[in-house]
């Protein structure tokens, strides 16, 4: 569904021609944003309840920091570290009460690796700093990153077939609400709204999917996941907090 959108936006607006030496970087940018962010979420959020798979995805801007400051040497605030410990406790809140206290769950701790992923992939655009317009590093990036995918591909059609029609109409509803609707929205909303006050909306996230978990999947999420949610985005909040102000 995502390639479609994306094959109807190149269709209708063209794409900057690839050269070949930004494919290696574009490969490792797709990799780590597409390939090993998917097959870890996907495998996580099977066996992890929503309210702490949406919770966890939250802690992507906490990994960016780290890597940012431990790869790449930048210089962050004695302030910005606390938020990032404090965000690092709630998320270890989340992991451990998922199902109840106890030791980390294996599957919450994949959601944890998809996020560091995404870490790992904010800094190296950053760092590469390829010289194309949004609408061609996003497909690029996509289709790299899809192509180590097509190696599940293989059963694909059988899989279909033998699926349940819930579960291929699931399928559907991802690619259309988290994917191509997503994409849409968020470009309409970036053109008409300042980016420091949209990026506000974001810490919404997890309170939707939680409601929507509630209402719709019958989920009741323990306190300790609740606490570590509430620690988690206002570590986010207060870290961003000064910027947002000093901005407008």
């Amino acid at each position: 569904m995502l390639h479609f959108f994306l094959l109807l936006l190149v269709i209708k607006k063209g794409i900057q021609p690839l050269k070949w030496k930004d494919v290696p970087a574009l490969a490792v940018l797709g990799f780590f944003s597409v390939t090993l962010h998917h097959l870890l979420i996907n495998t996580g959020q099977q066996y992890v309840t929503a309210v702490a798979s949406s919770i966890l995805s939250q802690s992507i801007p906490l990994f960016t920091f780290i890597i940012s400051v431990l790869l790449f040497k930048e210089q962050i605030s004695f302030k910005k570290w606390l938020c990032i410990l404090l965000g690092l406790c709630g998320a270890v809140l989340v992991v451990s009460g998922d199902h109840g206290f106890g030791m980390p769950s294996p599957y919450s701790l994949l959601i944890v690796l998809a996020a560091i992923a995404w870490g790992l992939y904010f800094n190296l655009y950053k760092k590469f700093a390829l010289n194309y317009d949004a609408l061609s590093m996003m497909c690029y990036i996509i289709w790299f990153g899809t192509l180590p995918l097509l190696f599940y591909s293989a059963h694909l059609p059988s899989e279909i077939l033998h699926a349940t029609w819930q579960a291929n109409m699931s399928v559907v509803l991802l690619g259309i609400f988290p994917s191509a609707m997503a994409y849409v929205l968020w470009g309409y909303v970036l053109k008409n709204m300042p980016l420091t006050i949209a990026s506000n909306f974001l810490y919404c996230s997890p309170i939707v999917a939680m409601s929507l978990a509630v209402i719709f999947l019958n989920e009741k999420p323990s306190m300790m996941v609740l606490l570590g949610g509430v620690i988690i985005v206002g570590s986010l909040v207060w870290m961003n907090w000064g910027n947002r102000r000093t901005i407008e």
